[in-house]
């Protein structure tokens, strides 16, 4: 029997930290600063990871992940948008900021209605806010 609570958190992880994946790899060519590259490669490595496993817990379930094309349109147009004016490394790390900040709530709403997920959803989820709370301390020197 599926549990779908799991289910539920594993996706909203999944998708969380692919958006992370799919934002850096939209910012880079518009990072000018190194040691800001290094960072956001760095991170994008760690959300990989995350994206890895949250599939890896879909696919026990008998799920195959799939990225939505229109979501992906989406975040690079307005990443594009974001940057047209303003490409400075304080700007980008504020976006940076504010997507973290926003991956966070989403999974604390995702958590919330799905109190019956397994403990390997819920450690995964509890671990990427973790990651994220990080890398908004991290990137506060950015700003």
């Amino acid at each position: 029997m599926r549990n779908y609570e799991e289910i539920n958190v594993l996706k909203e992880t999944r998708k969380n930290a692919s958006m992370a994946v799919k934002a850096i790899d939209a910012l880079m060519g518009k990072v000018y600063n190194q040691e800001f590259a290094y960072e956001l490669t760095s991170e994008r490595n760690r959300f990989r990871d995350f994206e890895r496993k949250a599939e890896a817990g879909l696919w026990e379930h008998g799920l195959i992940s799939k990225d939505s094309s229109l979501q992906k349109a989406m975040l690079w147009g307005a990443v594009q948008a974001n940057t047209m004016l303003n490409i400075s490394t304080n700007h980008v790390a504020d976006m940076m900021i504010q997507g973290n900040t926003r991956g966070i709530a989403d999974l604390i709403k995702v958590k919330h209605n799905n109190k019956k997920m397994g403990s390997f959803a819920n450690e995964l989820a509890e671990e990427l806010m973790d990651f994220e709370e990080e890398n908004i301390e991290r990137l506060k020197r950015f700003l």
